[in-house]
């Protein structure tokens, strides 16, 4: 037999192995996505946008700002959000448990029915980044006006992450209003400092371990139902984080003799550290394709053919798959343990060589690095003992364990979303961001990321940035998505 007609026969059975495997990978998708498990029936509950909306902006009209520096918080602020929830929610403030935990976190307990079930948590977190000044003039509406303008409330907190807090507390006082009574345990857990990394969600956990309680699951910021920006991946997807990257600002210094710069020595610290930070910046951490895989398989039906077939035959086309992710920057850090020099100081006149330089570098690292494991090859890449390095003092932590996707808990969130969203496709994913939910593996193996938020490219860069703002009507669904996840999650067999 011809050797071109061998040839053309094993493309014809290669290209019927990847159709078929294709296929079967898409399939396999589309049955995954039909594993929701029932709600729980309950009366009829529309949002009142108006009432929610004025709900939401009067919040956001409180300046819970923190900042690095504590003595710059306005902890008056914070005791007037309290007094504002006791306000305009009555019925949550009458039958749930409030307490004050250390410095304005708050934990909410609404009792079950049977108290020998172990308990579920929903989490937002109370503060809010600053609005930079040099800024101000580019906001459609200040910042803190918690304006209702145009169809939306605008202001800082609307999306990161007030949004969550205030819909939590709507939905709750619905569900009491309406007679609902929960079969197990159901908690609020708001921090006070989440954007500055802080303490507020560490010292809840601490409190209900010395309490002697684990949770069955708990859900926190995170993932939202995005249209249009999963590349590849057309229309509304949800994303579901199950875990979140860990977190590493190293401090990185030299020391070397100090001197004149008309009579500069070969090495110096500047060029010494220089050069390390040039090899670390060069020499990446290894990509796993692996950690996106999960996600783009449950992502399959809704993605354009070219990602179907690379994702269901990886084996052929992980290399292509991993170049193209590794192309853009936010996809990039989806696989791998990122680097990124962030501070450099050296030097305090233009000609004196300085006899000490140093930076900070941060690295989010990828579940499965450690650490430890991370160091470890950070020296190696370096390589250069004139060069050392420590982390920097509360600025490091390891990636979190990765929850279940198979859990009902997980199943609730996704099952929920889609009563609203019928057929959309949902997929978990690492977080690459940071986020209170960390702290809660120490009480919970089932901790989720999840913002009932439905984003659009331009709602991207508003996070944090110019004219964060959430429309009534989305805000108003995320209240009814509350209403219904915190039954199906309350419940006994849940």
């Amino acid at each position: 037999m011809p050797t071109f007609i061998l040839i053309i026969a094993a493309l014809f059975l290669l290209a019927a192995v990847l159709l078929i495997r294709t296929y079967l990978f898409v399939q396999k998708a589309s049955q995954d996505a039909e594993k929701d498990l029932p709600g729980v029936k309950l009366p009829a509950f529309k949002a009142d946008q108006k009432i929610a909306a004025a709900h939401l902006s009067d919040v956001i009209k409180l300046e819970t700002v923190t900042h690095e520096d504590p003595s710059e918080n306005v902890p008056v602020n914070f005791v007037q959000l309290h007094k504002m929830l006791e306000k305009n929610y009555p019925l949550v403030h009458k039958t749930m448990k409030r307490e004050v935990v250390g410095e304005n976190n708050l934990l909410f307990t609404w009792a079950g029915k049977d108290s020998k079930l172990e308990p579920v948590l929903f989490a937002a977190h109370q503060d809010v980044v600053p609005a930079e000044e040099t800024s101000l003039s580019q906001w459609t509406y200040p910042p803190f006006s918690g304006k209702i303008a145009d169809g939306f409330i605008w202001g800082r907190g609307t999306l990161d992450i007030k949004n969550q807090l205030v819909s939590l507390m709507e939905a709750a006082e619905a569900l009491i209003k309406n007679g609902y009574q929960p079969e197990r345990t159901v908690m609020f857990g708001f921090g006070a400092d989440e954007e500055v990394l802080g303490v507020g969600a560490k010292d809840i956990v601490a409190l209900l371990k010395k309490r002697g309680i684990r949770l069955a699951a708990m859900v926190d910021e995170g993932g939202c139902i995005y249209e249009d920006i999963i590349p590849g991946v057309h229309g509304k997807t949800g994303m579901i984080g199950l875990a979140e990257k860990g977190y590493l600002s190293l401090r990185v210094w030299v020391d070397d003799e100090a001197g004149h710069s008309s009579t500069p020595s070969k090495n110096t610290a500047t060029g010494t550290l220089i050069r390390a930070l040039d090899r670390l910046v060069a020499n990446p951490f290894p990509a796993k394709v692996s950690a996106v895989a999960r996600m783009f398989a449950k992502l399959a039906g809704s993605a354009e053919f070219k990602l179907q077939l690379a994702f269901a035959n990886l084996w052929l086309f992980g290399d292509l798959v991993e170049k193209t992710l590794l192309a853009n920057g936010e996809t990039a850090a989806t696989i791998r343990t990122t680097t990124a020099v962030t501070i450099l100081r050296g030097g305090v006149k233009d000609n004196i060589i300085p006899g000490h330089a140093e930076a900070v570098v941060n690295f989010r690292l990828l579940p499965g690095e450690t650490i430890a494991s991370a160091c470890e090859r950070i020296r190696k890449t370096m390589n250069d003992e004139r060069v050392h390095f420590e982390p920097l003092r509360g600025n490091a932590w390891e990636a979190s364990p990765v929850s279940p996707d198979e859990h009902p808990a997980y199943q609730h969130i996704a099952g929920a979303a889609r009563e609203f969203f019928p057929g959309i496709p949902f997929a978990p994913y690492i977080m690459l961001g940071g986020s209170d939910a960390r702290n809660y593996y120490a009480i919970c193996d089932n901790v989720y990321r999840f913002s009932p938020c439905v984003m659009v490219p331009s709602d991207l860069s508003r996070v944090h940035g110019i004219n964060e703002r959430i429309s009534l009507e989305a805000f108003g669904l995320m209240v009814e998505y509350f209403y219904n996840l915190i039954p199906r999650w309350s419940q006994k067999d849940m």
